[in-house]
């Protein structure tokens, strides 16, 4: 992994993290983030911050492992 990727791939798991503390802080917080993982459902804000990363991850991973990795159009990224 190049620098540039790596400090891409930073920035973004950096990103969500402050989104979901921001999220966290303001009132009803922790119930919001509890749903968010049983659901799925999150607030627009952590939504981009999660899409960035993927973004980011999918930029880093050669295309023909993100095909491989999951048939349901979202990509799976285990380490």
């Amino acid at each position: 992994m190049s620098s540039p990727q790596a400090e891409a791939l930073r920035k973004a798991i950096e990103n969500l993290i402050n989104a979901k503390l921001r999220d966290l802080v303001r009132p009803g917080g922790v119930d919001r983030l509890v749903a968010h993982r049983v659901t799925g459902v999150a607030a627009y804000e952590i939504r981009d911050a999660e899409k960035r990363l993927d973004q980011a991850l999918a930029e880093i991973v050669p295309a023909d492992e993100a095909e491989t990795a999951g048939s349901t159009g979202k990509q799976r990224f285990d380490f």
